[in-house]
Formats: C-alpha cells, sequence, structure tokens
C-alpha cells in the first residue's frame, strides 16, 4: 500500500503542496539494505535515521503506506540500549546497520542527546494506539528497551534525584539534555524540552505498562510524570514575564531564553495543563516565530501546524502550513518538512485520529476558510484503507478494511459507507 493515499481538494495551493509533500517523502524512502526497510529521518545524504525525526515523521509515514519502515526503524533503536552505552542506544543508524560514523566513535564517545529514550517511549505508544500492533506492547525487544529507560536510564541520567534528567559531562556530546544543540547551551543542566518529553514519555509508558497489567511499573511511571508535571508548572512558571522558562542554568538557576526553538516542545507533547498559562504560551510561540521568521528553522517550523491544530488554532496552524509548503523555502528538502506536511493534511485539516486497538476513528476537519471540500482516497487504516470525503457540511466514509469500524460513534461494516453530519 506504499505511497496510494491521495488527497485533493477545492484549494488548488493545498493540492500542489500535498503532491510535492508525498513525493519528496516516498523519495527518502528504502527496502533491500542491510538494515531493512527504512526512510531518511536526517540531513539530506546522511542515508542514515535519528530518534528524534523517525519519531516526528512517524504519522506521516504512516499515511504514505510506510508502517513496516517505521517499526523497524524503532526496533533498531531499541534492540541497540546498552549498559556499555550507559543506557542510551544509537542516537541515529544508516542504511548499513552501524550508528552512524559521523556520530559514533566509540561506546565512550558518542552523540546522544536525553529526551531520545523518553520519545522513543512515546512514539512507539502512539504507533500502537495508530496501528493496533501489539509488538509495540508484548515484544521482548521494545519492553526490554521501556524496562530499562524508566529504571536504569533514568537513574543514571538523573543527578539529584528529582527525576528531571540532566547533563553528566561537561562540554560533552554525550548526554545532551535537549535536542537544541547550540554552543550556548553546552553547560547548561538540562532545557525545558528535556522536561516535557520526559513527562509525555512517562505518561505514555503508564499506558503501555496498564497494558501489559504491570501495576507497580505504570504506578511508578505516573508518579514520575505527576512529580515532573508540577516541576514545570510550579518551578518552570515565571508569573511576572507569564511564560516558562527555558534553561536550567550550571548550578540550578532557571532563565529564559533568547529564542524559542525548545519551547514549542511544551505545546508539540502537550503538556502544560493550566489553561492560562496553555494561552499565555501559544500566543507567546506563535508571535515570537512570525516576527523573528529568519530565525525559525524548518526543523522546528515543521512542529507548528499539527501543534496548532490540536489546539483549535486553525488560522495559525494554516499560516505555517502554508510556509511549509511555499516552494521557496529555504532547506524544504529536509525530509521532515515533507513527512510532517502530510502528517498535517490527513490529522490536520481532514481531522482524522485513529485509535486503532478500539477500532475507532473520529474525524473532525479544520477547513476554516481555506476549502469548500476535500477528498481523501486509500488511507491507511487498521488492516486496509478508507476513502474519506468531506462536502456540503457532510463527512462520507469508505470502510476498505476487514473490521467493523467506529467513526465519530457509528458502526461501518467492512465495504460499506457512511455519511454523517461534520
Amino acid at each position: 500500500m506504499k505511497g496510494r493515499i491521495t488527497f485533493t481538494s477545492s484549494n488548488d495551493k493545498l493540492n500542489r503542496g500535498f503532491a510535492w509533500a508525498k513525493e519528496q517523502a516516498l523519495s527518502y524512502s528504502h527496502e533491500g539494505d542491510l538494515v531493512g526497510d527504512w526512510y531518511e529521518a536526517a540531513l539530506p545524504g546522511r542515508m542514515s535515521f535519528c530518534i528524534r525525526d523517525v519519531a516526528h515523521h512517524a504519522v506521516g509515514a504512516e499515511m504514505l503506506g510506510l508502517r513496516g519502515h517505521t517499526k523497524n526503524m524503532l526496533r533498531r533503536f531499541v534492540q541497540n540500549i546498552a549498559k556499555s552505552r550507559q543506557y542510551c542506544t544509537f542516537w541515529e543508524i544508516d542504511r548499513d546497520y552501524r550508528p552512524c560514523p559521523v556520530d559514533y566513535a566509540s561506546d565512550e564517545d558518542f552523540w546522544y542527546n536525553l529526551p531520545a529514550n523518553f520519545e522513543l517511549l512515546d512514539v512507539c505508544f502512539r504507533m500502537y494506539m495508530l496501528t493496533g500492533d501489539s509488538d509495540y506492547i508484548l515484544d521482548e525487544d521494545f519492553v526490554r528497551f521501556y524496562d530499562w529507560t524508566i529504571r536504569q536510564y533514568a537513574a543514571w541520567w538523573d543527578q539529584d534525584g528529582d527525576f528531571l534528567l540532566e547533563r553528566k559531562y561537561p562540554n560533552s556530546r554525550l548526554g545532551i539534555p535537549s535536542y537544541c544543540e547550540d554552543d550556548r547551551f553546552e553547560n547548561a543542566e538540562a532545557l525545558v524540552d528535556m522536561l516535557a518529553i520526559e513527562i509525555r514519555g512517562y505518561r505514555s509508558a503508564a499506558e503501555i505498562y496498564r497494558l501489559r497489567g504491570e501495576k507497580e511499573a505504570e504506578k511508578m511511571c505516573v508518579y514520575r510524570a505527576e512529580s515532573l508535571q508540577k516541576m514545570l508548572e510550579e518551578q518552570w512558571w515565571d508569573e511576572s514575564e507569564e511564560t516558562f522558562y527555558q534553561v536550567k542554568e550550571n548550578g540550578g538557576k532557571l532563565s529564559h531564553s533568547p529564542e524559542m526553538g525548545h519551547g514549542l516542545s511544551l505545546l508539540y507533547y502537550n503538556v502544560i495543563e493550566d489553561k492560562h498559562k496553555r494561552s499565555c504560551h501559544t500566543e507567546t510561540l506563535h508571535n515570537y516565530s512570525v516576527e523573528n521568521r529568519a530565525c525559525v528553522n524548518v526543523e522546528s517550523m515543521s512542529h507548528y501546524p499539527e501543534l496548532f491544530f490540536r489546539l483549535g488554532e486553525d488560522e495559525k496552524a494554516y499560516y505555517w502550513l502554508k510556509e511549509m509548503i511555499d516552494p521557496e523555502l529555504v532547506r524544504r528538502e529536509y525530509p521532515e518538512v515533507s513527512y510532517a506536511a502530510v502528517g498535517n493534511y490527513i490529522c490536520g485539516i481532514a481531522g482524522i485520529h485513529v485509535n486503532a486497538p478500539a477500532k475507532e476513528v473520529t474525524i473532525a476537519p479544520a477547513l476554516a476558510e481555506e476549502a469548500e471540500w476535500f477528498e481523501i482516497t486509500n488511507c491507511p487504516m487498521l488492516d486496509g484503507e478508507a476513502d474519506i470525503v468531506m462536502k456540503d457540511g457532510k463527512i462520507t466514509f469508505g470502510n476498505r478494511t476487514e473490521q467493523n469500524i467506529s467513526v465519530n460513534g457509528k458502526i461501518v461494516e467492512p465495504g460499506a459507507v457512511l455519511t454523517v453530519e461534520a
């Protein structure tokens, strides 16, 4: 089913954008290499995939029929967690199934961003929810990784027992406590994205252990997520500025950052529970990014449409989606841009959300003033495909799977077509 999905609408610019994103993303997918089926999720030309990028590509990849590629890549990551690597895995793997040489010299000298293990916890759970593949819950490779992450990895990299992982080695590429790699923060103990990704990772881990019936592990993950959530909302919130601190400096002092790249994580990973704080941070992120457009790299920008669609900020979401699909966008060839764009069309514009284990689909389109209608054909879903049309205030869903599917609360049998009010 690779690459069968189509998207058309009354908006030609959106149609051209989807066609470009689909073509570029598929051009980065590969089969027949030593590593197995994979897609590029790193700098173009590296012929490799890194943890952060794979996690962000995964939804778009699913829509493009690359389910097996994603699972294989995630398996390669979880298989390589090792005590000799201080409970890290390989940050980036190439087509020949090697740790990418530019990032790895030995088990004592390699590149590793500390959010990565928790990112993997989260994306594995998300892929379970999207695909229903029980290997993400039961397979020993995945389970061993989950166990080692919440126990050995978390203990090894937490320097003061507060559950937030911190930098262990000054000026080292091993154990960077953020995805931000700017030299300005080379001695910082942690950045706010470390905190956000841990919260999300522990929440996902709690769900995994709940499904496994491991109550003690579930309870531990819930407790840690709640403790870190309290830390975020109480300690990292600057009441006077009505914004979050973004840097924990060497020595523990919290400070602000001159840019917002790592701050987007609070919204992307959906960890701000207080409505007022969430609203403030949403406006701050959007306004800063518009006013400082030249400072927003494509890696950061590729997250914006998804997080704004999720927040119901459709106008902001379309603003950034149009930036992403603009042919003049600098570095538009970065794989993450096209994979994220595909995901934003299906999950954002069309508002399609799948709970595969429950065989439930919710469809809540976000057309705003951008299109009068859309049609999606051959959308991968469960063990088959689905066709979805939104027109004249009605949603039509064609079930081409072998499963009964609940769509917006109504059962659609295999081969059947359902029309409901939008």
